[in-house]
């Protein structure tokens, strides 16, 4: 009988692989069954539908007041939603009525945007010097006196008192 099981002809390989296709689907079948609920399904009404949500934001501002968490929850979601697009819409009317003072918002303000495409993002002078800048002051002669008097003292000069006093 040891011999028997060892030695495996076509019968018997075929209902070794009927078991086990057998066992494949009732752990399948079990694994279908057996869902976990960690609570992060959709619940309410569907974010992208305002005529519900605004019956919902309604019935929150209006109606009575929630009986349950869910239904408070549906209504807050609701009410969000309309909050956040008119916060949006005032700081955008107050952005266009009452623009910022500064040198960026002048150059790169939404009605700008084809111009400077246009020009190349404007012109600017080169950031690479073409000639030799003309400095008044002698390096050397500054570094001597730094060295030998530590110290860039200059006596200055006393205005002269006039002579009517």
């Amino acid at each position: 009988q040891a011999l028997r099981e060892l030695s495996c002809d076509s019968s018997t390989r075929a209902g070794m692989f009927s078991r086990s296709i057998a066992v494949a689907r009732r752990s399948s079948l079990a694994a279908a069954v057996a869902k976990r609920g960690l609570g992060g399904a959709a619940r309410g009404y569907d974010v992208y539908d305002p005529t519900k949500n605004l019956t919902i934001a309604r019935s929150w501002l209006t109606g009575p007041p929630a009986l349950s968490y869910s239904v408070y929850k549906a209504q807050c979601e609701s009410v969000r939603l309309f909050v956040f697009g008119g916060v949006i819409l005032y700081l955008t009317y107050d952005l266009i009525k009452n623009p910022p003072r500064s040198s960026y918002w002048l150059n790169w303000r939404p009605d700008r945007v084809v111009m400077n495409f246009v020009t190349g993002f404007g012109s600017s002078p080169s950031p690479f010097l073409k000639e030799k800048l003309p400095y008044e002051t002698n390096p050397l002669a500054v570094y001597v006196e730094l060295s030998t008097t530590r110290s860039c003292y200059r006596p200055i000069k006393e205005p002269e008192a006039d002579e009517e006093e």
